[in-house]
C-alpha cells in the first residue's frame, strides 16, 4: 500500500510538471504576435549571369536592396512568411550578337525583383530556445523566383535583350544575429546566399549564379 502511494504520488508529480510546461507554452504563444511586417535595407554583391534565350552576358556590380516582408507566427520565435525585394543593378552588358548596334559591350542598368516564401526562426524561442528581449541568433530557409528585367544602356537608355521577364527559380539560406527590443520589436542583421536556376542555354557553366545579399532590417509585430 506504501509502495502504490509513492507510485501514485510520483505519477501524479509527473502529471502536474507537464501541466505547467504545456502551460507556458501556451502562455508564450499567446504573448507572441500572430504577424509581422518588416522592411530591410540590402548589399547585393555582384554575380556574372550567361544568358541562355540571347547569348549575352551579364557581369553584375554591387547593388542594394530594398525587402520587404509579412510573417506569420507559427510558434514563439518560429515564423513563415513571404517576401519582396527589389533592385537596379550595375552591370557590364556583352551582347551575343556581335551586330548589336544598341551595345556590343557596354554599361547598363537592370531590375532584379525577388520573390520568395521563406521560414524564419529567432527571438522569442523557436529553434534556438532564446526567450524573451535581448540579443539571438536568426535563420532563414526560403525558396521562390528571381527575375532580370528592364536591360538599358546606362547612358542612352537604349533597349537591350531580354526585353520580356522570366522568373527564374530560386532558393537558399542564411543566418545572422538578431535583437529583440520589445514583445513585438526586432531589429537584425544576416547574410543569405541565394541560388539562382538560369537557363544558360549551350553556355555550360560550372556552378548555378549565386547572390549573396546582407542584410539590415527590422520587423514589428501585431
Amino acid at each position: 500500500m506504501k509502495r502504490l502511494l509513492i507510485a501514485l504520488l510520483a505519477v501524479l508529480g509527473l502529471t502536474a510538471r507537464a501541466d505547467a510546461q504545456i502551460g507556458r507554452r501556451r502562455a508564450d504563444m499567446a504573448s507572441a504576435p500572430n504577424y509581422w511586417v518588416g522592411l530591410s535595407y540590402g548589399y547585393i554583391d555582384g554575380t556574372t549571369i550567361v544568358d541562355g534565350n540571347t547569348g549575352s552576358e551579364w557581369q553584375f556590380g554591387y547593388s542594394s536592396q530594398i525587402r520587404a516582408t509579412l510573417e506569420k507566427s507559427l510558434q514563439s520565435g518560429f515564423s513563415a512568411g513571404i517576401s519582396a525585394g527589389f533592385t537596379t543593378a550595375p552591370l557590364t552588358y556583352t551582347s551575343g550578337n556581335v551586330f548589336n548596334a544598341a551595345c556590343g559591350s557596354c554599361r547598363a542598368d537592370a531590375d532584379i525583383t525577388q520573390w520568395m516564401a521563406f521560414i524564419h526562426s529567432g527571438g522569442g524561442g523557436g529553434l534556438f530556445g532564446m526567450r524573451g528581449t535581448g540579443l539571438h541568433g536568426e535563420f532563414n530557409l526560403e525558396g521562390g523566383f528571381t527575375s532580370f528585367s528592364n536591360f538599358r544602356v546606362h547612358d542612352t537608355g537604349a533597349r537591350l535583350d531580354p526585353t520580356n521577364t522570366k522568373y527564374d527559380f530560386t532558393f537558399g539560406f542564411g543566418g545572422g544575429l538578431g535583437y529583440s527590443l520589445s514583445r513585438t520589436a526586432d531589429i537584425y542583421v544576416s547574410e543569405v546566399a541565394d541560388w539562382v536556376l538560369h537557363d544558360q542555354g549551350t553556355n555550360v557553366t560550372t556552378s548555378a549564379p549565386r547572390i549573396y545579399t546582407f542584410r539590415l532590417g527590422g520587423r514589428v509585430g501585431f
